[in-house]
């Protein structure tokens, strides 16, 4: 019997060790996962802040890039910088590519980083500043309004349930002008005062007993985000113009009128001039001298027009040109001028553009990679002070 329990107590020792030993040995390979993981993404924590600094190093001194030249030194311009190529390509193209770079060249599993840099003139794919197109700050503010309603199809006059007939396109201008103009005095337009200022906005709360939250009144400045046009007058009613999409549901099924937004049109900083080296036709369409007042509503003219200009970047210009490259940015309007065979108005030349200027905003993309790990950043900024400053940072 004592043998018999001495043999028991034995196995259960033997036993509990096995666990402990079992649980010991889990423990340390959990252990050691955890200390992988977290050298792993500090390694690629690493990886994007360099990222980021590789990409300010690059934003900060594009513009002194020298531009190509036949006969260049290659090997000597990047021994005096290694990131010149990147830097001109930023120049010329608006856009460049940095990497993938091994953080250890030696050491193909050292990480890579990657970094692209893109300019947009207003935040967002070459969109205007509506902050600037009013009747203060553009001269042909009225023009540029009706292009960008015209070419989204959304109709001069709209039949509405409530008000009759509308002069839609001049209550959408005058509103927005009183939003942004700093006096209140109702904005008018061929005669009328279809603007709307505090009174307006205060008599339509009451009406619709809307929520505190909702109610907006006149900035009298500068709008920060675009969402704001929707409490406007003319926008608020007429949603669709803004997003897209059936702007008269009330109507019946064949007098509905379907229209394509306008808000991705704008930004809310930059410049309100389009950049002629990476616009789209209907950008070049907002740009008087392009845009053909008496054209007919598909603005075939205009068209022909913006597809001929970016048609023409593939054109090799006069001069000393790198003639590796597939498109060749436009210098100037003359250069343009010489490239483009196509009867552009004059007044074109004070609405474009052809490099980045003070007003651009960088988007920034950096991913660090390592051991099958990634981490990615998106981030957009604007250099002041010969450094970047950030408005914009997410990380997944």
């Amino acid at each position: 019997m004592r043998r018999a329990s001495a043999l028991l107590m034995a196995l259960w020792t033997i036993a509990v060790l096995s666990i402990m030993v079992l649980s010991f040995a889990a423990e340390a390979h959990l252990q050691s996962g955890i200390n992988v993981y977290v050298r792993e993404r500090n390694r690629v924590n690493r990886l994007t802040d360099a990222g980021q600094q590789l990409a300010e190093v690059v934003i900060c001194g594009y513009q002194n890039a020298p531009e190509w030249s036949d006969g260049e030194d290659l090997e000597q311009l990047l021994e005096d910088d290694r990131w010149i190529l990147e830097k001109r390509e930023l120049k010329t193209a608006t856009r460049c590519t940095i990497g993938p770079i091994l953080l250890d060249e030696d050491n193909e599993e050292s990480g890579t980083v990657r970094v692209d840099i893109e300019i947009s003139n207003a935040g967002e794919q070459n969109a205007i500043n509506i902050n600037e197109l009013w009747a203060e700050g553009d001269s042909s503010y009225r023009l540029r309004w009706e292009m960008i309603l015209q070419t989204h199809g959304i109709p001069e006059e709209l039949e509405t349930e409530k008000d009759g007939t509308v002069k839609l396109w001049n209550i959408l201008i005058s509103s927005w002008n009183d939003w942004r103009d700093s006096d209140d005095t109702v904005f008018g337009m061929d005669g009328q005062s279809l603007g709307a200022e505090k009174a307006w906005y205060k008599e339509e709360y009451e009406d619709d007993k809307a929520e505190d939250e909702d109610k907006r009144f006149p900035r009298n400045g500068q709008i920060p985000d675009i969402q704001e046009l929707g409490y406007i007058r003319g926008f608020k009613d007429y949603p669709a113009v803004l997003t897209g999409g059936v702007i008269n549901p009330w109507a019946k099924k064949e007098d509905q009128i379907s229209v394509r937004g306008i808000a991705d049109e704008f930004g809310v900083t930059g410049s309100a001039k389009i950049n002629v080296n990476s616009c789209t036709v209907n950008q070049l369409l907002t740009v008087p001298g392009i845009y053909d007042e008496n054209d007919d509503e598909e603005q075939s003219n205009g068209r022909e027009i913006a597809q001929a200009i970016i048609d023409g970047l593939k054109e090799m210009p006069e001069g000393n040109v790198d003639e590796s490259r597939t498109w060749w940015p436009y210098r100037d309007w003359a250069d343009l001028m010489n490239r483009v065979d196509v009867n552009i108005g004059n007044e074109a030349s004070n609405y474009l553009m052809y490099k980045p200027d003070a007003n651009s905003i960088f988007k920034i993309k950096i991913v660090g990679e390592s051991m099958g790990m990634s981490r990615t950043v998106q981030a957009k900024g604007y250099v002041k002070d010969g450094k970047v400053r950030y408005i914009e940072w997410r990380e997944d």
